[in-house]
Formats: C-alpha cells, structure tokens, sequence
C-alpha cells in the first residue's frame, strides 16, 4: 500500500501503460465465487486501516498490522480471537513470520523494523531501515530480513536476524513486496523506475547486488508479490492500473496480465486448493487457479468495504480479511 505523499509524487510523474483490458466492475456481495461466511469476530481499536498479515502455523497465530491504529494484533488461528495487542508501534504495514526463530519482524514508520518474540508475544527491539518501510521477508538459510524502504526505491538487508549490520541495495524509485526464494536462495522484490517499465528485481541476500531485472510491461504501479509454489513464476499486484501479473522467473520472463478489482494490493496463495486471492482497496476480491497457465480467472467477491489485506490458511483453507467497519475479523471459506 502506498502512502499518501508517496501517491501524490507518483500521479505527478506516472505513465500509463497501454491497456486492452478495464478493471473488474465491482460485483454484488457473495457472488461468483465459492465463499461462504464464518464468522466475524471482533477486534479492538478504531474503525481504520489494516494493512499486511502473515500467518504462523506452527503456533497457530495470526498477526494482523491494524496500520492507522498503530497497533498490532496477534489472533488465534483457529477462531480469530486476540491473543494479544500490541500498541505504540507506528503506522505497522509489513508482517514477516519466522517461525524457525520464534520472531516476527514488523515495519513501522518513519524507519523501524519491529522485532517481536512470537512465544511471549513482546516487543523484543526495534532497529533502523531505509525511509517508510513496507513490505518485509525472512531469509531463514543466511538468517537475514529483508526490507523493502519503499521511500528510498531500495531493499535493506539487515543481517544475524534483524539486530545484524544493514546493507541497503538501491533499486528504483520505489519499491513494494519482498519475498525470499527458498529455491533459488535469493530476494525478489517490485520496483517502480522512472519512465521505464515496472520490474521485478531479484537481489543475493549475502552479496547485496542485483542478480536479474525483469521488466513488467503492462504493469503500473507493481506492488504485492507471492511466488507460486512451484518456484517458476511470480504473481505481482499493479496497484495503479488494477492488474494482476504473471510473470516467469526462467527463460524469456513472458508476463501475462489480467484485470482485478480496483486497486489491488495484497496476495495470498493457499496453495492445496490452487489458488490466489487478489485484494483490492475497493473491497472487490478475484480468486485465480494457479494450477493453470497465465492468468486463469476462478471468479468475483466482496468481502467488505476496503478489504484490501488478505491472508490464506493453507491447512484450513479459510481465508482472513480484517475490515475497519466494526472493526472485525471476516472469516470464510470455500462452500
């Protein structure tokens, strides 16, 4: 998600790439789609903005950045209660779990990176990032976290698990989500450039240099990212022009586009049943079947107004959408 100041220089700047397809319409509530409702259990804190969640499946948790409440909540897996709100953390946007440590790793502005022990369920410490930190990823093989200082257009790498030495690798003008690559031992992380297109970056974590660019024509404003499971491709959020991309990792990097709902933002895959949902911040949900190529279009929801954060459990597969109006916790699952 971008920040506002951060909105306003990109429209003085920004192009448009050219585009053969509208954004999804916005559909009726419930429709399209296999989803039914759970349960909406209720959170605390005001009716504001939420933004990344990660989930930790080995201690059943859910950790949820209530991003304009300056919290952060830890709920229970299983039925969405709160274990745990943690207050006084600016502006929380990206959630990182690294379950092998027992840590999680929050970014919070102007320039923190929050470290919380997920055992305890305290603030453990906080260390420096680049400017209005977004989107963050944990590299458990070199015990690295990566930061994506979305103001800067780089990604920090801050070594022995977050309290190490920080190398910054600078990218573009701004950049979204980072993810690790298990695979390929390596960062990819979105880039907005100048006039040039979008791209997709991959970045050495113990090196800090630029391994490959991957250009995303079509692509505006490249911001969310989940890899497939299978390691061969990436899936990237074009918040600006409301596209979902699919790009290849090997080869000739082929990129295939299709329309979401408007403005989207954060992913999630539950890779048993296949699929990715696609979160926009006009609440408007598209579910794709990954087990296919391109971009394959399994249908529409409404989970709620501005229901632009999303996160998938992949041993229940129900599917978690923190919304301001309540504000509650929305969980449903495929009927």
């Amino acid at each position: 998600m971008k920040t506002p100041s951060l909105l306003l220089a990109l429209a003085a700047c920004s192009h448009t790439a050219p585009s053969d397809t509208p954004p999804a319409p916005p559909p009726p509530p419930g429709s399209g789609l296999p989803l039914e409702k759970v349960a909406d259990i209720a959170l605390p804190g005001g009716q504001t903005r939420f933004d990344y969640q990660d989930i930790d499946g080995a201690k059943g948790l859910l950790v949820v950045a209530h991003m304009n409440d300056n919290a952060v909540l830890i709920l229970s897996l299983a039925d969405g209660s709160v274990k745990k709100e943690l207050p006084n953390i600016p502006t929380p946007r990206g959630i990182a779990v690294a379950s092998d440590i027992g840590r999680i790793f929050v970014t919070s502005t102007p320039s923190k990176l929050v470290i919380i022990d997920s055992t305890i369920l305290a603030e453990v410490t906080r260390v420096a990032t680049g400017t209005s930190p977004d989107g963050d990823a944990w590299d458990p093989d070199d015990q690295i976290v990566g930061v994506s200082d979305q103001g800067d257009g780089a990604l920090s790498l801050i070594a022995n698990a977050g309290t190490g030495a920080r190398k910054q690798v600078a990218l573009g003008n701004e950049t979204g989500n980072v993810v690790y690559d298990a695979s390929r031992k390596q960062f990819w992380i979105t880039v907005v450039g100048g006039s040039s297109p979008n791209e997709l970056v991959e970045v050495d974590p113990k090196a800090a240099t630029i391994t490959t660019r991957i250009p995303l024509p079509g692509c505006d404003g490249a911001h969310g990212l989940r890899l497939h499971p299978d390691g061969q491709s990436a899936f990237v959020a074009c918040e600006d022009n409301s596209k979902l991309a699919r790009v290849e990792l090997a080869g000739d990097h082929a990129v295939a586009t299709a329309a979401t709902g408007s403005g989207c933002d954060v992913l999630s895959i539950d890779p048993g049943r296949g699929w990715l949902y696609v979160a926009a911040e006009s609440g408007d949900l598209t579910v794709w079947d990954i087990t296919k190529p391109g971009v394959a279009l399994v249908g529409h929801d409404h989970p709620g107004d501005h229901s632009h954060s999303v996160a998938a459990d992949p041993a229940t597969h129900r599917v978690f959408f923190p919304l301001t109006t309540g504000p509650v916790l929305r969980i449903m699952k495929p009927s």
